[in-house]
Parts: structure tokens; sequence; C-alpha cells
């Protein structure tokens, strides 16, 4: 217990208060714990998080960007992204897309927390670069584009005439409040 010993106290050591009664140590630990906890949590500075894939985050749209809300892909290549999904991605984010305590979800207010603001060339960087984790980079770009266009479908990002293309994808923000319906 060396470091810290009022923190995590020595339970076989006895306390005698006022000269008579015992008082185990244990019996206080855990007061001492709430306070140094509480009093951490309350010194810790609050900050904005990062998305995931550390990109930058724009407040504003550039005059020549587009949004995932602009219709950039078609609902053909979202059907293929979602056999490549169920094949190469699904064992760690599930099937449904909602991850787990190791994966992050891909859909709802979790992916637009991580990635409201942030390019779809961010997001398609963080594929190719680390999934799937076994062997990164392995998929080709298309297959890659393809399961970013199911995981826009999931999302209720709107689809379009045009498919998902990898000139495209730094030009396009990730729009934190998909529109509702499609």
């Amino acid at each position: 217990m060396g470091r810290w010993p009022w923190l995590f106290p020595n339970p076989h050591r006895e306390i005698r208060i006022d000269g008579g009664s015992v008082l185990g140590a244990t019996s206080r630990a855990p007061l001492f714990r709430f306070v140094f906890a509480l009093s951490m949590v309350s010194v810790l500075p609050i900050t904005r998080a990062e998305p995931a894939s550390g990109a930058f985050v724009q407040d504003t749209q550039a005059d020549d960007q587009g949004t995932v809300c602009d219709g950039v892909y078609t609902e053909a290549q979202a059907e293929r992204g979602q056999a490549l999904y169920r094949e190469s991605c699904a064992a760690c984010h599930a099937p449904d897309l909602r991850g787990n305590s190791v994966s992050p979800s891909l859909v709802g207010m979790s992916f637009t927390f991580l990635w409201g603001g942030s390019t779809l060339g961010a997001l398609f960087d963080r594929f190719e670069e680390r999934m799937p984790p076994a062997r990164p980079g392995t998929l080709s770009p298309q297959t890659y584009r393809d399961i970013l266009a199911f995981v826009l479908r999931m999302n209720s990002y709107p689809t379009g005439a045009q498919e998902l293309q990898e000139y495209d994808l730094h030009q396009l923000l990730i729009s934190a409040n998909p529109e509702p319906g499609r």
C-alpha cells in the first residue's frame, strides 16, 4: 500500500480514538476514497472531445464543400457495402453497427458525436489505416467506399444519383444531424 497510505490504509492497523475505542482503518477508507475521487473530478478541466480520427473539425462549411446530406452515395453501393460489412466488419462492430466495449458504434448519436464535423475523407482514412484490425489496409479502396456508403445509409443519410468517389471524400462534411426519414 506504500505510496498513498491515507487513500488505501492498511486494514490490519488499528487506530485508537480518545485513548479507548478501537477503530479499524477500513472504516474510514471508503470516505477517503470518495473525497479523493470527488476532488479529482472537480479539478479536471472539462474539454470538448475530439473525433476518433484526430481530424480537424470545422464549425462552418467551406464554399467548395458539400455534406453527406447531399445524397453522395447510391442505394446499390450501400447494398454492396452491407455484404462487405458483414464479411469484414460485423465481427467487431456487430451486425447492427452498434459496436461493443472494444469497437465503437458506427450508427446513431455515438457516430455523429465522434465524426460530426469531420470529412468523409477522415473517416475513409481511418477505415483504410486501421480496418480490419488483423489486416489493416488490405481491402480495396472501392470496398472501403462501399462500406462507408452502407454506414451512411444506416445513419439515415439520403442516397443520391452517383456513387461515392475517392476524390470527393475530403470535400464532404459529415453532418452532425442527419435529416430524419429519407
